[in-house]
């Protein structure tokens, strides 16, 4: 009985030194599991489309057409892309379109995440009517999988009105004033003046083919006198404008007495305004001022 007490007891504490062995031992380290690396990708896309301005006139206005090309992706791409630009006539001239900015272009540089470049062309239109502009931003040299071309086409409707029915200013009289300025009498003896034309035309006026000033003819005629026009031909009824060219400040022009002077003055000097004649908007005199 005792020796199988004592063999017991010898058997347990060998127990113990094995199990206290084996929790000291070094225990291999656990390999995490490896984090799958996300590839980065560009994303170009066409972020915002403007017509400057939005309804333009034909055969009329310069129209600004500027698209705006957004990286929204995580990476930049490898190479320089395009960005193409198509115009279609929808409804009045089907058979009409222009390719604004052909294929290949090179016009895309190599945007970094977030970063954005605005492409633009200024051109004219021949015809009213709807349009359609677009294009597609492409990325062909690429790498496969480099950039999602999933949202690379873009499009955009405008409409394109007529001409304006033509106006017709008219420089009517020059003389001098009393106090050595500038007088000049005019009038619109046709079709009213859009405000768009009328607030970016301006008059210049030319002394002795040296001295050359502007002013712009919304402030020359505030009150929009001239804006109105006149139906129909003849003086009848017809609103004038009398105006004297400032003697100071930057745009002043002084005829001093004792001198001769040729004065020269052109009405919408930059052509904005659509007319039935612009020969009546010019008149050269010659003043011998006396002393």
């Amino acid at each position: 009985m005792k020796r199988a007490m004592f063999r017991f007891i010898g058997i347990f504490f060998i127990s113990i030194i094995l199990l206290t062995e084996e929790a000291n031992a070094v225990q291999p380290l656990k390999q995490p599991l490896p984090i799958p690396i996300k590839k980065l990708v560009a994303d170009l896309i066409v972020s915002n489309i403007s017509i400057t301005p939005p309804n333009p006139r034909k055969e009329k206005d310069m129209v600004k057409i500027e698209v705006t090309v957004r990286n929204t992706g995580t990476a930049a791409p490898s190479k320089t892309c395009s960005l193409s630009m198509r115009l279609k006539n929808k409804d009045t001239h089907p058979e009409y379109s222009h390719d604004v900015i052909p294929w290949y272009a090179n016009n895309i540089p190599q945007l970094a995440p977030g970063a954005e470049v605005k492409i633009s062309k200024t051109i004219t239109i021949l015809y009213a009517g709807q349009y359609l502009l677009n294009g597609v931003i492409i990325t062909e040299g690429l790498q496969i999988g480099e950039e999602n071309s999933q949202n690379n086409d873009y499009e955009k409707y405008f409409t394109v009105v007529d001409k304006p029915d033509p106006s017709d200013l008219v420089l009517d009289r020059l003389s001098p004033t009393n106090d050595n300025r500038i007088k000049m009498r005019l009038y619109n003896q046709a079709a009213p003046i859009p405000d768009v034309d009328f607030n970016t035309s301006y008059v210049r006026v030319k002394v002795n083919d040296t001295v050359e000033k502007s002013i712009h003819l919304r402030d020359i005629d505030p009150t929009g006198l001239l804006k109105t026009g006149k139906t129909g031909w003849g003086t009848t009824g017809m609103v004038y404008l009398n105006y004297i060219w400032p003697g100071t400040g930057p745009d002043g022009i002084n005829i001093e007495p004792g001198h001769t002077y040729k004065v020269k003055v052109i009405l919408d000097f930059n052509g904005r305004i659509t007319e039935t004649n612009k020969a009546n908007n010019v008149m050269t005199v010659i003043w011998g001022m006396t002393p």
